[in-house]
């Protein structure tokens, strides 16, 4: 990685400001613990210092062995806002006070620097890694959402995007699409807003030739209807009626669905669930599947999908924003509609033709490594720092 020499970085504290109500044992749980802090230890090398602002209180102070030089700055996490926002003036005003930066992890918990730079007038940087407003719209259009006055609740979360963009020196989001529709939705200045984005930590996320596949598809994340999962099983479960039976191995909190597991029981499919595992414990699985499956109806820009093409698993996955974005049509994967009978013909397309698979993984490892390696990333980030150290 290319050092920065800037004098201001290299003397500048930041604190991150993690998503409302969660802390490092959340994380953990989810294992996402070493993912996270990858980035934050390679800028901690560059800055002066990094504080960590966490809300699970003295359970954050389990995993803080892990945290190297950043040091954990605590609390509880409170309804009010406000409530949270003294405890931690009270607890951790000096570090806060040292710190020449603020930034969120989210959007969701953004109150909270923001209340605390009325006065502490720190810079602020606001990380967005996904849109809610355009979830909520994409909840709409599929009939995924329950609220009855819907047109009000994403006024209210546009109106929530508006005013934490407008209260950054820099907002931060992870895809071009994503800030076309913040500069155009939000009306927010164009040189307020960045794109940074996710990254993967290609040393761990690679090929290993010498793990055999056991499973035909992988799947990783929720089982919220946005997953598709329905229509993915839907699918397995045609492909065995034309007596192709596949098999499939489930990673994350969808292992935790009942629904799910119903509907493999009663289609008798073949089914290996691994439920929430560590984050760097996840390319021993997706080195073992042939195929990568992501279904889903809409998505931002998912970490899992840039991990599996990392490790440089051929990709089936949907022809909708924050999929398709990084998926080229038969080069780093193969694009299909989210119904259960598209998905079994892209199913059947590329499983067994070994030559294509070969192609599409290759093709998929190389895109990461020139798009979204942790090196990378890290330059984007240090360069923002150093252009909000500059305002």
């Amino acid at each position: 990685m290319k050092t920065t020499n800037s004098t201001q970085i290299c003397q500048a504290k930041m604190a991150l400001f993690f998503t409302a109500n969660l802390g490092l044992k959340t994380w953990a749980e989810v294992g996402n613990l070493d993912r996270e802090l990858a980035l934050y230890q390679r800028l901690s090398s560059e800055l002066a210092g990094i504080n960590f602002v966490a809300y699970e209180g003295k359970e954050d102070h389990l995993y803080s062995k892990k945290l190297g030089n950043i040091e954990l700055l605590s609390t509880k996490w409170y309804r009010r806002t406000l409530q949270t926002s003294l405890q931690l003036f009270i607890k951790h005003y000096r570090q806060l006070n040292n710190s020449d930066i603020f930034k969120t992890n989210q959007i969701l918990g953004a109150e909270i620097p923001i209340m605390l730079n009325r006065f502490f007038k720190k810079k602020l940087i606001v990380r967005c890694g996904f849109l809610k407003s355009y979830f909520v719209q994409q909840k709409i259009k599929n009939n995924h959402i329950t609220e009855s006055d819907t047109h009000t609740l994403l006024d209210n979360v546009i109106k929530q995007e508006n005013h934490v963009f407008a209260s950054a020196d820099i907002g931060v989001v992870s895809t071009a699409w994503q800030r076309d529709l913040v500069i155009n939705r939000l009306n927010i200045s164009p040189n307020k807003i960045k794109v940074i984005p996710n990254y993967v930590v290609t040393d761990i996320f690679k090929p290993n030739p010498q793990l055999s596949k056991k499973y035909d598809l992988v799947f990783v994340g929720r089982s919220a209807p946005q997953k598709n999962i329905t229509n993915l099983l839907e699918a397995l479960n045609y492909l065995k009626k034309n007596k192709k039976e596949i098999s499939l191995v489930l990673v994350g909190s969808c292992c935790n669905d009942v629904e799910v597991k119903e509907k493999i029981n009663q289609y008798g499919l073949t089914a290996i669930f691994k439920g929430n595992i560590p984050n760097f414990e996840l390319p021993n699985i997706l080195n073992q599947s042939k195929v990568f499956v992501i279904p889903s109806y809409y998505e931002g820009h998912p970490k899992t999908l840039l991990e599996a093409m990392s490790c440089g698993l051929p990709i089936i996955g949907t022809d909708t924003i924050g999929i398709k974005n990084d998926i080229r049509h038969r080069e780093t994967g193969y694009l299909c509609k989210p119904d259960y009978l598209s998905i079994a013909i892209a199913i059947e397309a590329i499983l067994p033709d070994k030559s294509l698979l070969k192609i599409l993984g290759k093709n998929a490892r190389e895109y990461i490594l020139q798009n979204y390696s942790l090196d990378k990333i890290t330059e984007l980030e240090l360069s923002v720092i150093q252009e909000v150290l500059s305002k």
